[in-house]
């Protein structure tokens, strides 16, 4: 029975353009080996260049997409009808079609997306006509030293022209009218929707005030969410101990679930969202501007350094938005946030499993993201405290500074300065107990293959001796009786 060949398969690509040259279009595509990039590595798009000598033009993208279809070879031929006159060839032409079947086509490169947004490299010149300046841009060998002296056009394209290359809806709606009938406020850009507060106090750095009560709706929530007996007190408790809190704190603190927290936090403290005391909660009613004590409670916005490549050994809050255009774009992107995982068995009590460094920062514990809010009170290394208490008593007349609060200049820096040195030092320890410990995992592997090799050995070895004994019993039991007796020569023989 003849065995049946797997059919051959081909990917397909629907180029935008009517095709006359096919050394001009693998020529636009990045030729064979961009191609074959595109084909094998998953995710992957197809750039299309209409001007492949021009490093300024703008490429446009095929995505690749799924299909069932197959390739045919149709050979069409024409029986001309010779008995006829000349003038009736055409009419009497016989056609016959002889298709084969050549190979399946699952994936397919379609270029459906916008290919505009092109940046030319012209200028105007002195009679007030645009020309080309390509060539002025780019020289053609080696450039020298006399080329830089040479006056240039000015040309700065963009670096990106649109996020998203694929077409999109705009639904543009009405501004709506204030009570009054004036229009609201203007924030037209970058504006989708308005912040939801839940019913929380911000509060800028140059407020006259502070809030003495909270909003009465955030009282009557907590009760619309079961939270108003034993969850609030624990909170408020939290916030009569210590006046000011970041919300990692407290989730750590109380290991409350975020859905809980945001309801329970605006009923006791209201947020900053500028200077000293930015992105915390304050106890409401507790103004930290009019009280020194409270520079303890400040924020340190920490960023990891990125010389050394250090920043690339500690992840990223969210994803960061690239340039390259080679993988597909989506409209909906969820960003990720704080590395906090929550307990599924203890969903039914409202327990959040949280690490300890996500809040806090000592020694033996690196921080989680390459940014963090930490308070200094939360910063428990010595060299800091120390800082701390030599700080000098400050007088009746001393203000609170927008950016620096109640601590001299210079202190955020030299704090900053000492965590960075701490890990630094940690990573560099980690580094050397990683290498340690592939280095006596690869020693190990090998003192194995050794031992299972001499092993191997001496059972070759018993093996040996096994079948050499055979040979002379069975050399004893072929030649001799049971009643002979054998010399030390014959038996040395044996």
């Amino acid at each position: 029975m003849a065995s049946k060949t797997p059919p051959t398969l081909y990917t397909c690509i629907s180029y935008p353009g009517i095709v006359k040259n096919e050394d001009k279009v693998l020529e636009t595509l990045g030729g064979i080996e961009a191609i074959t990039q595109a084909m094998t590595t998953r995710n992957r798009r197809l750039e299309l260049r209409f001007r492949p000598e021009d490093i300024y033009a703008r490429p446009t993208y095929g995505d690749r997409q799924s299909t069932i279809s197959f390739l045919l070879k149709v050979k069409v031929k024409r029986k001309k009808d010779t008995t006829t006159s000349s003038s009736m060839l055409k009419e009497n032409k016989e056609v016959i079609c002889e298709p084969s079947f050549i190979g399946r086509v699952e994936t397919i490169f379609r270029f459906s997306n916008l290919c505009d947004f092109q940046y030319l490299p012209v200028a105007r010149n002195k009679d007030g006509a645009m020309e080309n300046i390509y060539h002025d841009l780019m020289p053609k060998d080696f450039p020298t030293s006399e080329w830089f002296q040479l006056p240039m056009s000015h040309f700065l394209p963009p670096a990106i022209y649109s996020r998203m290359d694929s077409i999109q809806s705009y639904l543009y709606r009405q501004e709506k009218l204030d009570c009054d009938g004036t229009e609201a406020q203007a924030n037209i850009i970058g504006r989708t929707r308005r912040r939801r507060s839940g019913f929380a106090i911000f509060v800028t750095f140059d407020v006259p005030s502070v809030p003495c009560k909270p909003r009465p709706s955030s009282l009557k929530l907590l009760e619309v969410k079961f939270l108003a007996k034993d969850h609030y007190e624990i909170i408020k408790q939290c916030f009569e101990r210590r006046p000011i809190w970041s919300k990692t704190a407290l989730v750590y603190e109380t290991k409350y679930r975020n859905d809980e927290i945001k309801y329970l936090l605006p009923s006791v403290a209201y947020h900053f969202v500028s200077g000293p005391f930015r992105v915390m909660w304050v106890r409401i009613g507790y103004d930290p501007r009019k009280d020194p004590s409270s520079r303890i409670y400040q924020t340190l916005d920490y960023r990891i350094p990125s010389k050394g490549g250090i920043s690339r050994k500690i992840k990223a809050k969210r994803k960061a938005d690239t340039l390259q255009r080679l993988q597909p774009t989506s409209v909906n992107s969820n960003p990720r946030t704080l590395n906090m995982t929550e307990d599924t068995s203890d969903r039914g009590r409202g327990k959040v499993q949280i690490n300890e460094n996500t809040c806090i920062f000592r020694r033996g514990l690196n921080p989680p993201s390459r940014q963090m809010f930490y308070q200094y009170c939360d910063v428990d290394v010595p060299e800091v405290k120390e800082m701390f208490a030599r700080l000098p008593k400050l007088g009746p007349d001393a203000q609170c500074d927008r950016h620096r609060g109640w601590l001299p200049p210079g202190f955020l820096e030299r704090c900053r300065e000492i965590i960075s040195n701490i890990i630094v030092a940690q990573l560099a320890n980690e580094e050397e107990d990683k290498a340690e410990t592939d280095l006596k995992q690869v020693h190990g592997t090998k003192m194995d293959d050794e031992n299972e090799e001499y092993d191997d050995d001496d059972d070759d070895d018993d093996d040996d001796e096994d079948d050499e004994d055979d040979f002379a019993e069975e050399a004893y039991d072929n030649d001799y009786d049971d009643n002979t007796v054998l010399s030390d020569n014959a038996f040395d023989d044996l």
